[in-house]
């Protein structure tokens, strides 16, 4: 109650500027704000006002990596302690929170605001628990968010060079869409629309995926089955992710000639994901 008392005396200061010896400047917009506040609540503030720069001199700090409405956010924030992501699309006919919660994450990390960082990746983390049983455990199209997700991806990669990706640290915004399409691969990668954006727009994403892939040994993307194999429960909306792994006694590696694989009708090596699902689900006799 106490934090929320300063808070609300805090946003009282934002919407009139009494007292303000900051004032931020960002295109044709302008906040007059406060240097002991900005500064004990964002390292960023702290370093730009507090040293050798300019701005500790003029009291003027002007912002050019963000538009006025991100910086916006993050005043409001620094001030009130509160972001609704939700709430921040406005007028905006998108569907999901995906695209925004990249926003606030982005303008969040550049400003040092590790509790609005955790904000945004909670907010994505609740989008994606929501939309995961729909097409994980029960098939359900995903054809009105799909776009969104492939621009959001394209967002948080737009900056990922093919080249050299190894050495690429993976960001905590980039790891969740990973585990999200790597926990509803069944779904995505017989999705012919995502197929054709691994390969035509998202080749690092496409890359991201084959590692989680590989570092789970969960190459074969297959249905999942209609109950727990332990319990016998059918899977609720509440699960997520729990019904698509691939248990190490159920895989065969298998040899054959030609003619024997022939006359055993076994499918090709090269054969797209719809064909691994047999191979996942149970040994090749």
């Amino acid at each position: 109650m106490e934090k929320e008392r300063f808070l609300s005396s805090d946003a009282k200061l934002l919407e009139t500027g009494l007292f303000s010896d900051v004032t931020v400047r960002c295109q044709d917009r302008e906040w007059n704000l406060h240097k002991a506040i900005l500064c004990t609540r964002s390292e960023w503030f702290e370093k730009a006002l507090n040293g050798k720069f300019q701005e500790a001199q003029t009291g003027i700090v002007k912002i050019e990596d963000f538009e006025p409405e991100a910086v916006n956010w993050v005043v409001r924030y620094i001030y009130t302690g509160a972001c609704h992501i939700p709430s921040l699309k406005g007028k905006s006919t998108r569907k999901t929170n995906f695209v925004t919660s990249i926003e606030v994450y982005t303008v969040a990390d550049f400003f040092q605001l590790a509790p609005l960082v955790k904000i945004a990746l909670d907010t994505l983390s609740a989008e994606f628990d929501a939309k995961l049983p729909a097409i994980q455990i029960e098939q359900k199209p995903a054809g009105d968010w799909l776009p969104e997700f492939f621009e959001a991806i394209g967002l948080i990669y737009a900056d990922t060079p093919l080249c050299g990706t190894t050495m690429t640290p993976m960001t905590p915004i980039r790891t969740a869409f990973v585990a999200f399409a790597h926990a509803a691969r069944f779904y995505f990668l017989q999705n012919t629309a995502f197929t054709k954006f691994l390969d035509e727009e998202a080749p690092v994403f496409a890359l991201d995926m084959f590692r989680a892939m590989r570092n789970t040994g969960d190459f074969v993307a297959h249905a999942p089955e209609p109950c727990c194999s332990y319990c016998k429960t059918r899977p609720g909306r509440c699960e997520k992710a729990y019904y698509t792994h691939i248990g190490p006694d159920t895989l065969k590696l298998q040899a054959a000639c030609s003619n024997c694989a022939a006359k055993k009708d076994f499918a090709s090596g090269m054969q797209n994901w719809m064909g691994k699902q047999a191979y996942g689900r149970s040994p090749m006799t």
